[in-house]
């Protein structure tokens, strides 16, 4: 199933536990948090540009695993997972 967010300014992207991800994305009007298990990995496609203002990836051994990113202007994307996380700007 595709998940479907608009007008993104963040995303962050935390390895909660072993291969569990939250993917809590920082939109106009709202923030939507989306939560997976068994994930092999993440991916993401820019069919349209986007354009980081800044980026962080926090990998330490003993603090949470940590992704994220501010972009330059407002972007949609479409979320969808099969075993791996897409993140795919539309």
């Amino acid at each position: 199933m595709d998940e479907k967010v608009f007008d993104v300014s963040m995303i962050y992207i935390q390895n909660t536990s072993a291969a569990n991800y939250s993917l809590e994305f920082y939109c106009r009007n709202k923030n939507v948090k989306l939560n997976y298990a068994n994930v092999e990995g993440i991916e993401l496609i820019a069919k349209v540009p986007v354009e980081p203002k800044t980026s962080f990836v926090q990998m330490t051994e003993h603090l949470p695993k940590v992704w994220n990113m501010k972009l330059s202007y407002p972007t949609n994307f479409k979320i969808s997972y099969s075993g791996r996380i897409t993140i795919e700007s539309m």
